[in-house]
């Protein structure tokens, strides 16, 4: 198997077309084509299926793209990494920012890092939880920072709590629940919700709320938590979310917190990083300021 031969095939995977993977690639049609063929003969499986209309991966390759991919990120990594370090250099950090890790201690911390390094280099990527898994996952960042939902699988990553996000159940100044004192957890499962979109959702809500799982109060599910504070302010809908994400509207009066004896919550601000990987001297840095700042 050669570096040359993942390229290939991914390529081909990426247009669905040998032709159109063989002019990227800078090569011919028949060259790309055998290159994947001595692919698919080392690892003794068929990667593709050739058609009419172009290619398409079988199960075989649906596997092997995941791998191929985790090969290619990590190729170039290892080679950045030890360019710097044959250099002397702090290096290149990819960190994945979710929508709870945008708050300014974190940017903060940020900026002073690559402030004090002037041999460190930072790409940061921001997205859905989910999504930066995913990448985490294939090599695509180095590590991510959100808040650590409920129900997600933990297999292969090392998950450090770095702070507490205290959050706050928020509702419209005219919600019918807003301005009640002692609001019952019976009144808020009477309500609707709408709430964060995440695998444990159902169980958490059912078991703050103290309800049974078929008695289900939450009618809106969003995966973008500034979408979940707009809905808040357009309809009778309860939210739960984090005090940063709508401080500024509390502080207005436009949305207000329901005072409840649902107690208050906080959840678990964590730097997600794979267990199995090379922690680079500038991944480590980078993680040791981070959770210097949110620990202040």
């Amino acid at each position: 198997m050669q570096l040359r031969q993942i390229r290939h095939f991914l390529a081909a995977v990426e247009h669905g077309s040998i032709t159109q993977a063989s002019v990227e690639q800078n090569v011919t049609q028949p060259t790309l084509t055998r290159s994947i063929q001595k692919l698919e003969e080392s690892l003794k499986v068929t990667l593709l299926d050739r058609g009419r209309s172009g290619v398409a991966l079988t199960r075989y390759g649906e596997a092997f793209a995941e791998h191929a991919r985790i090969i290619l990120n990590g190729t170039a990594h290892a080679t950045a990494d030890l360019s710097a370090m044959r250099e002397g250099r702090l290096g290149h950090v990819r960190l994945g920012l979710g929508p709870s890790a945008v708050q300014e201690p974190i940017a903060a911390a940020l900026s002073e890092v690559c402030g004090e390094r002037s041999d460190l280099f930072m790409s940061l990527d921001y997205g859905e939880l989910a999504v930066l898994m995913g990448k985490l996952r294939r090599g695509e960042i180095d590590a991510l920072v959100d808040i650590w939902r409920e129900g997600l699988d933990e297999a292969g990553l090392v998950v450090t709590e770095i702070g507490a996000v205290p959050m706050v159940l928020v509702a419209r100044a005219s919600h019918p629940l807003a301005g009640r004192q002692g609001v019952t957890r019976a009144d808020l499962a009477a309500a609707a919700w709408a709430v964060y979109d995440t695998p444990g959702a159902d169980a958490f809500y059912c078991r703050m709320l103290g309800v049974e799982r078929s008695i289900n109060p939450i009618r809106i599910r969003c995966a973008l938590p500034g979408m979940l504070r707009l809905i808040a302010l357009k309809g009778d809908y309860l939210t739960l979310v984090a005090l940063s994400d709508v401080a500024q509207e509390v502080q207005r009066g436009d949305l207000v917190e329901i005072d409840s004896e649902v107690e208050p919550l906080s959840s678990r601000l964590c730097i997600i990083t794979r267990s199995r990987s090379y922690v680079t001297t500038a991944l480590r840095f980078t993680v040791n300021r981070l959770s210097g700042a949110m620990r202040l």
